[in-house]
């Protein structure tokens, strides 16, 4: 089997599995969540026919778990912690982690974060660990919340990497909500867009509280000369999550 026909059979398993659960929630509806007294942890399963980082093509088939949990800090300041774990089929180790905590305040019609990060880089060859931290302003503008943040490499060379987001949901007249997000990567230290990368989603509840992700996106490689961007693809790929909230 070549590798568009692997390809085109995930994405068709995918597909699949999104039908499924939407004839589920058709026939039991959405499911409610029982409040909590405790702050919420949220747990997500994936898999991705791709591993997608920021534009770059890092490997295959990766699947993933990610434990979330917010909670309000003193002067209406929110702290969000997350752990992800994923495996890749790459040329190198096919295993990484990342661990972050982002603090984030609202100021007038914006949403200031301040984020640390720190990555394992046991994938596509490299070994080793990075840190960075950065700085997110949002707003929505209309019917679309717009982001903007720079990074700046702790630990490692990041090449002052920077990120404009849009997202954007809407059921047009439906029972099923899309949600939109599209992304341009920026290497401000090199002057030079990296991709341009768009996703289309949507929430599905299934069984206890269990909500379905799935997904499909489309990356548009922009350049391909710097760092892990060296081997920059138009790619187009899908996956699926499970998310709950406990």
């Amino acid at each position: 089997m070549n590798y568009n026909m692997k390809k085109q059979t995930q994405i068709v398993k995918v597909g699949l599995i999104a039908a499924l659960a939407a004839l589920n929630y058709a026939y039991a509806g959405p499911i409610e969540d029982a409040p909590s007294a405790f702050t919420p942890v949220t747990l997500e399963t994936g898999y991705s026919s791709d591993k997608v980082w920021r534009g770059a093509d890092l490997g295959a088939n990766e699947a993933n778990a990610i434990v979330k949990t917010t909670t309000e800090l003193p002067a209406d300041v929110s702290l969000a912690l997350s752990a992800d774990y994923a495996n890749a089929e790459t040329t190198g180790k096919d295993e990484a982690t990342e661990l972050s905590a982002i603090f984030s305040k609202s100021v007038a019609d914006y949403l200031v974060s301040l984020s640390y990060t720190w990555y394992s880089q046991d994938y596509a060859g490299q070994e080793g660990q990075s840190q960075e931290a950065g700085l997110t302003v949002s707003r929505a503008v209309g019917p679309i919340d717009l982001s903007l943040t720079q990074y700046v490499g702790l630990v490692g060379d990041n090449n002052s990497y920077s990120e404009l987001a849009a997202t954007y949901s809407d059921d047009f007249g439906s029972s099923l909500m899309l949600d939109f997000r599209a992304e341009l990567g920026y290497l401000a230290q090199e002057g030079q867009c990296t991709h341009f990368e768009t996703t289309v989603s949507t929430d599905i509840p299934v069984v206890q509280g269990v909500t379905a992700v799935p997904f499909v996106s489309y990356s548009l490689g922009l350049d391909d000369s710097v760092g892990v961007h060296s081997d920059m693809k138009n790619l187009f790929f899908g996956g699926i999550e499970f998310k709950k909230t406990f």
